[in-house]
């Protein structure tokens, strides 16, 4: 407040030995250059604090091959397991995408898994959501995502040019918390691995969870895995 007032008793003083007909000018060129001045400390400071200033994440995402089929349900030629569920992406032009701020949902008519395989429980189908929380290796299946996407991962960002594997055993085993969940019908009480029913569509999107975009919404027809 003190600034303030100095700033208005200096303007104060000047206006008085400004010639009576300029007065108004002046006025209302001096109130002018004080507006610019406050907008501009204003856009600084939004623009230090990053909190305004995030820029949306832009990718070309293809979904270059769909395959599967359900585990453990309908005619054995139709079945397939979890791990041959397999979506590849690939990263075909635009901003490299930081993997611990990527989010990946897919839907389609599929089935997952209610108790622990082996040891009692039964397979659930219905329309199936899947959620990659992140694309990290943190709570993933280190035999199935970590492996089919060693090159991806490592430098923590999705690049031109790289290629996402996303397979239906990708959830985390034993007691580590998994970052891929899966829900039949809004059941989530699943194990957290899918299959997708051949034949069928599925969709999927590619989210920037900061910038809360989408990046990239494709759709594919699962082919039964061979």
């Amino acid at each position: 407040m003190k600034v303030w007032e100095n700033i208005r008793d200096k303007f104060s003083y000047f206006l008085k030995s400004v010639p009576e007909g300029f007065s108004p000018v002046v006025g209302s060129l001096i109130l002018l250059l004080i507006t610019f001045a406050l907008v501009g400390a204003v856009a600084s400071s939004v623009n230090l604090s990053g909190g305004r200033n995030l820029q949306p994440l832009v990718a070309k995402i293809t979904l270059e091959s769909c395959e599967g089929g359900l585990y453990g349900v309908g005619p054995t030629a139709d079945r397939a397991r979890c791990e041959e569920n397999r979506i590849t992406l690939l990263h075909e032009g635009g901003d490299s995408l930081p993997l611990d701020s990527i989010s990946i949902r897919i839907f389609g008519y599929g089935n997952s898994f209610q108790g622990i395989p082996g040891h009692g429980g039964s397979p659930l189908s219905g329309d199936l959501s899947v959620l990659y929380l992140d694309l990290n290796s943190g709570g993933k299946n280190t035999t199935c995502y970590v492996v089919n996407n060693k090159d991806t991962i490592e430098d923590g960002l999705w690049d031109v040019g790289e290629r996402l594997v996303l397979c239906g055993q990708d959830s985390a085993v034993g007691t580590a918390e998994s970052s891929v969940k899966v829900s039949v019908d809004g059941d989530d009480n699943t194990s957290d691995n899918y299959g997708f029913k051949a034949g069928t569509e599925i969709n999927l999107k590619v989210i920037d969870r900061k910038g809360r975009n989408v990046i990239a919404e494709r759709t594919a027809i699962v082919k039964l895995a061979e």
